[in-house]
């Protein structure tokens, strides 16, 4: 996935206050807006510091296929609208 998108989904996740979904080749994990100290689009690489300090996550970009900014509904429960950013296993970028 190319990087620009990637900071694209970011910057919309801070804005909104909504979760960062992310699927790699591997796995799919949520990064909640109420627990990230700080978020890096590095050249090649993705990486996330949790509020707690407990954790550090990295990715690379070659890895990402799929990017979900997850907005709450108020009152809706823990699901909401997903604005989704998302690439092809075999795309360059």
């Amino acid at each position: 996935m190319r990087k620009e998108l990637i900071q694209e989904a970011i910057q919309e996740a801070e804005r909104e206050g909504a979760n960062l979904v992310i699927w790699d080749r591997r796995d799919t994990f949520t990064v909640e807006a109420d627990d990230v100290k700080e978020i890096q689009a590095n050249d090649d690489h993705l990486r996330v510091k949790m509020q707690d300090g407990k954790a550090t996550v990295f990715v690379e970009y070659g890895h990402v296929y799929k990017l979900v900014v997850e907005k709450d509904r108020a009152g809706k429960g823990r699901s909401g609208s997903r604005a989704g950013f998302g690439a092809g296993f075999g795309a360059a970028g």
